[in-house]
């Protein structure tokens, strides 16, 4: 009996990319594989058109949650619906994604080679540069300010990531996890809403005896930070990154290394301020709003250390 994978997918007004990794997904050489879809709160109109297009598999099963409940919570859902069909393992991954054809059944065998005591990701290419590599996982620079070194980036694949190793860190693009793993930590952090949810899950894997473990032979092609306006300079992403690395830092580290790089944050918020200001008096690149949204996330942050509540998705904006 072929082991079940269940393939967790979430969807924000997104059907375009969405609907272009489902197919990948149905034509994956894998033959044991399930599709929960869960929308986290489309509009209307955009649910109508998704539904309508949803190719008619029976591989495929579609959730609908009306009010967008983040990516973490979003992600626990589509978990928990997964955890109704018994699996053997899970495999999450972004929607604006194309999978190899053979990638699923590397991760399985990758998994099985560490005797299901692992969480498994693959090469990660840009989605419109099918060459160059985007992302190959993690190392670690320096634990006390969380800081991990970004692997492979914009690098052409050369086969120099061409051997099984196991990762200080990895991201959660796509990765396959044994149920088991889920039965024993659970989903996400309910504290994060999109930033650092594979951090945070990672080090509850480690903790618990789970390795990370990057295996070549799997391969995908993903776009980017679509559903949030990408990367470069972005005031939404700067708010929930100083708000969501506090939060790990808080949870993680000891007292003395927090304070270490609480202080080391507090430092960069003035630091981009500054350039703010001197780039607006010399009538430069704006990038106000990007410093106001650093501060703001520092604020929330220090409002969670008093409540300790579930991240409700709040953003300025």
């Amino acid at each position: 009996m072929i082991d079940l994978v269940v393939a967790v997918l979430l969807n924000y007004n997104q059907n375009e990319y969405t609907l272009k990794c489902i197919d990948s997904l149905i034509d994956n050489d894998y033959e044991n594989l399930k599709i929960v879809l869960i929308d986290n709160g489309s509009s209307q109109d955009n649910v109508i058109k998704l539904i309508e297009k949803l190719p008619k598999d029976n591989k495929l099963i579609f959730k609908r949650i009306e009010n967008n409940i983040g990516y973490a919570q979003g992600t626990n859902f589509g978990l928990k619906e997964g955890l109704k069909l018994n699996p053997d393992y899970y495999l999450i991954m972004n929607n604006d994604t194309i999978i190899d054809k053979s990638a699923i059944k590397e991760l399985v065998k990758t998994c099985k080679n560490f005797n299901n005591k692992a969480i498994v990701t693959g090469k990660v290419y840009h989605y419109d540069q099918p060459k160059i590599l985007q992302f190959v996982g993690y190392s670690l620079n320096n634990l006390k300010v969380m800081d991990y070194k970004h692997m492979g980036l914009d690098e052409l694949d050369e086969g120099q990531y061409d051997m099984v190793e196991e990762r200080e860190m990895i991201d959660d693009i796509f990765v396959l996890q044994p149920a088991s793993l889920y039965k024993s930590i659970g989903g996400y952090s309910p504290f994060l809403w999109i930033n650092g949810v594979n951090i945070d899950m990672a080090l509850r894997a480690i903790k618990v005896g789970y390795k990370l473990i990057f295996t070549p032979k799997a391969k995908l092609w993903h776009k980017g930070s679509v559903s949030i306006g990408g990367r470069n300079m972005n005031p939404k992403l700067a708010f929930w990154g100083i708000e969501s690395y506090l939060i790990l830092g808080y949870l993680y580290l000891n007292r003395i290394d927090f304070f270490y790089y609480y202080v080391k944050t507090i430092e960069s918020v003035v630091r981009t301020f500054l350039k703010s200001r001197y780039l607006k008096y010399f009538k430069q690149k704006d990038i106000s709003d990007y410093a106001s949204a650093k501060f703001k996330g520092l604020l929330a942050f220090n409002k969670w250390v008093i409540r300790k509540n579930n991240h409700s998705g709040f953003n300025p904006y």
